[in-house]
């Protein structure tokens, strides 16, 4: 892949910069990524506090068990059927203590108690590189369900006419900008907008992350957004609509960067492109581990989101291990997320 980017070298005339890949990192991470992406999901899973076995009635499998089966069949993007082969080879290779059945696996994935553990791993597996990210982005965007909803549609006729409608699940996310790791998931339903989610993202993104810039459309602009980002210390490129006034209403950070937004445009919209990294995000998980959700109901739904989110990160760090040769170890920051209280 080999990016272009257009730089202004005198002003009528254009210079063209290329940004080659690594292919030699490149070619190590494709070809060895389904045996550390193994490695990697145990040792994550692994980091799991192990909790108190009940004594009566039938055992249930160990939390982190449960999560490396369903995140292996959302990596492999398998029916559960065709993934128990694949399970039973991470058994015998002795990352998992047992083989589920592959109605189990689907029944793991609509535990409602599963939702916490998975959103503590995806922050988990991005810190290896918080000392790389600094910039981050924020969106959100739909998986398909196979579930359908009615809608009246009436036309000029006055006609009324029923239309049914797929329903999806929205995904909101943080990433950073460099290396495309997610930093924070949140899920929900269709009708929730996306400004609501911003404060969560970008709190808990916060208390791992040296946050210097975040970046994000019109759809984020308030004067409370912009106020959260500069508590923790971080400058909103967040463009402004054609109606906004610059009156912050006791929010310095939207007066600021409003007259900068006006005065230095095309200085802010350098800042504000990197958002399309964000897409890339969705891009690459859609087009890896489908862009519609196999489960059917909200909570299978939810976490099964999750889970891609984290399969594409525990894809990031392969990558970029070989890309920027560092060391990837979850054990040292653990206790950053299953042991301390958070800040909030």
């Amino acid at each position: 892949m080999i990016y272009y980017k257009y730089v202004d070298k005198m002003e009528n005339e254009n210079i063209q910069i290329n940004y080659s890949q690594d292919w030699k990192a490149y070619n190590k991470a494709q070809t060895q990524e389904k045996i550390l992406f193994l490695e990697f999901l145990h040792d994550l899973t692994s980091q799991i506090p192990k909790q108190i076995k009940k004594r009566r009635g039938r055992p249930t499998l160990d939390v982190g068990d449960m999560i490396f089966c369903c995140c292996l069949k959302i990596y492999l993007d398998f029916s559960s059927r065709r993934t128990e082969g694949d399970i039973k080879l991470a058994y015998n290779l002795g990352y998992i203590d047992h083989v589920p059945h592959f109605n189990t696996v689907l029944n793991y994935l609509n535990n409602p108690k599963l939702k916490p553990y998975l959103t503590k791993l995806i922050q988990l597996s991005a810190l290896p590189l918080k000392d790389f990210e600094k910039t981050f982005t924020v969106d959100a965007t739909g998986f398909s369900t196979s579930m359908y909803s009615r809608w009246l549609n009436i036309r000029a006729s006055h006609k009324m006419k029923v239309i049914n409608i797929r329903k999806y699940m929205k995904c909101h996310i943080m990433s950073g900008s460099i290396t495309n790791i997610i930093t924070h998931v949140e899920v929900t339903h269709q009708n929730v907008h996306d400004a609501k989610m911003f404060p969560d993202l970008v709190d808990i993104t916060a208390e791992n992350f040296d946050m210097r810039e975040v970046c994000a459309d019109k759809a984020y602009m308030s004067r409370k957004n912009f106020e959260i980002v500069a508590n923790h210390g971080g400058i909103p490129y967040i463009p402004f609509k054609t109606n906004s006034i610059s009156r912050a209403g006791r929010v310095a950070m939207w007066h600021t960067m409003y007259h900068f937004f006006i005065e230095h445009h095309d200085e802010f919209m350098k800042h504000y492109h990197q958002r399309s990294n964000v897409e890339s995000v969705f891009s690459s998980i859609k087009r890896k581990f489908g862009s519609y959700l196999r489960t059917r109901n909200l909570i299978a739904c939810s976490n099964e989101i999750l889970c891609k989110c984290l399969v594409h990160n525990i894809c990031v760090l392969i990558q970029e291990m070989f890309t920027l040769g560092i060391q990837i170890n979850f054990e040292e920051n653990a206790p950053l997320i299953f042991c301390a209280k958070s800040k909030r």
